[in-house]
């Protein structure tokens, strides 16, 4: 099983399409899900450290026996290939992962200190709307590759 939780809507409708066809597609390969998290708060009202707490102890409380992996600019860079290896690994292993996008404040070290690991998409910075779409197409990507077929060049 693998669940992806994100803070905030999906709001862009090419975003929301692709996502929903990437979703569609992962089907026969995975169990999958996606946990849509309401945002902590307001940066320009409160304390950024203050959403933080609130999105962190959301978020936790969505992940139970799962493996966390959370999304973050400075986690670890993996090539296509690498990303397929990770997730077969964990296919061998049964573990269920959970994947988590941060809001726009990012994670609070709570979320960074509960992860088993910590992943970039890119050094760049992303909308989480545009790193889920990311995301999804990568684990999409990465179950073509562990199974052999036709998708990868």
């Amino acid at each position: 099983m693998i669940k992806i939780a994100y803070f905030g809507s999906l709001k862009t409708p090419f975003i929301k399409s692709g996502i929903e066809r990437y979703c569609k597609w992962l089907s026969p390969y995975s169990k999958f899900s996606l946990v849509e998290l309401k945002s902590g708060g307001d940066i320009n009202r409160e304390q950024v450290t203050d959403i933080q707490k609130r999105e962190s102890s959301a978020l936790l409380k969505r992940v139970k026996n799962e493996e966390l992996i959370v999304l973050d600019e400075k986690g670890e860079e993996y090539t296509s290939m690498e990303f397929a290896t990770l997730l077969r690994s964990r296919q061998i292993s049964s573990a269920d992962l959970f994947f988590a996008i941060g809001g726009y404040t990012g994670f609070h070290s709570d979320v960074k200190s509960a992860a088993a690991k910590t992943i970039a998409l890119s050094k760049m910075t992303f909308t989480h709307e545009m790193a889920l779409l990311l995301l999804i197409e990568q684990i999409y990507r990465g179950m073509k590759i562990i199974n052999g077929e036709k998708y990868h060049y």
